[in-house]
């Protein structure tokens, strides 16, 4: 058995800030975990929410796996174990009840796992953190929520360029839709649109989202773009209200049809890829260089994300579009 590992924060002068986590337990399992990043600022033991999470749920994840009592990893067992653990975190940093009704202040993190069961192994996938099995089989939980709020952020940059507007204008224009959403007129939005314009935005990303998601119901494809990030996207959040509702482990109730859980025959499995939504394209081959070399190929082509990989972020300068990690074992 082979395994390698990489893992690289979005800031390159900030690595310490890195909210992607992983773990390897040889004879137990391996796993993925990033951290959600958070938009309040607010720190914990000098961290912010998004990597407090991700640490928070690595030790959890790694306890569950070493305990001889979870030996069947049942995945709801698992996931109230982790939830325990970050309201834990909560209580010890005297937010637990700020968390239950706000959910701008609870740490959230996604998680890709696999557990090692004798002849079998079994995959427990909570959010978007992905899984490739023999280098061919990619299972990913992505409901396609993000592009819709891309949409909007794709069709800030369209504003932009057509006014004659540089890179730095549409890289504003284009956080502020995404983030902001397309219901109301914000600061950073001038001089580019006004309300007519953003009016005409919207409508064009919800055409645009109607096309694409036609089983999504309009209501939720407008509640998303008029919300955007900050208000829109927690509506979805550990739900079933919606075919874009997601999990997220943020230590409370995680409804278990979100989480999807894979078991295959040992025998029948050369490499298990675990990775986190960072990297936009998975490696030709089951190994770390490959992943590396895929990631490379998408900045080169698309290193803003507007076009060919679309996402809420983009790579500006020396920071990238989202922390990435990938862990790769062989057998």
């Amino acid at each position: 058995m082979r395994v390698e590992a990489f893992s690289e924060g979005k800031n390159l002068d900030e690595p310490e800030a890195n909210e992607d986590r992983f773990l390897v337990l040889p004879g137990r399992g391996l796993a993925v975990i990033d951290g959600v990043t958070d938009r309040t600022g607010h720190r914990y033991d000098g961290m912010l929410a998004g990597k407090m999470a991700s640490r928070t749920v690595q030790a959890a994840v790694a306890r569950f796996l070493i305990d001889p009592v979870e030996k069947s990893a049942d995945p709801e067992r698992l996931v109230t174990h982790v939830s325990a653990a970050i309201r834990a975190a909560y209580q010890a940093h005297g937010i637990l009840d700020i968390a239950r009704t706000d959910a701008t202040r609870r740490f959230g993190a996604t998680l890709a796992l696999a557990v090692e069961q004798g002849p079998m192994l079994r995959f427990i996938l909570v959010g978007d953190s992905g899984l490739r099995i023999n280098g061919s089989e990619i299972l990913i939980n992505d409901t396609g929520l993000d592009l819709v709020t891309s949409s909007l952020r794709q069709e800030a940059y369209r504003v932009v360029a057509a006014a004659g507007g540089n890179a730095e204008d549409q890289a504003k224009l284009g956080k502020a839709c995404a983030f902001g959403g397309a219901a109301e007129l914000q600061p950073d939005m001038a001089p580019w649109l006004d309300a007519a314009g953003l009016a005409a935005l919207r409508e064009r990303c919800l055409g645009r989202c109607r096309a694409r998601f036609p089983n999504v119901p309009e209501r939720d494809l407008r509640l998303l773009l008029d919300g955007g990030i900050l208000k829109g996207q927690t509506q979805f959040q550990n739900n079933t209200v919606s075919p874009l509702s997601y999990a997220v482990l943020d230590g409370f109730e995680v409804p278990m049809s979100l989480v999807r859980v894979i078991d295959r025959p040992r025998a029948e499995i050369r490499s298990v890829e675990l990775f986190t939504d960072g990297y936009f394209a998975p490696g030709a081959t089951p190994s770390v260089a490959a992943w590396e070399e895929a990631f490379a190929e998408v900045e080169r082509v698309d290193p803003e994300k507007v076009d060919r990989y679309p996402s809420v972020k983009g790579t500006i300068g020396r920071i990238r579009a989202d922390d990435r990690t990938v862990v790769i074992v062989s057998f």
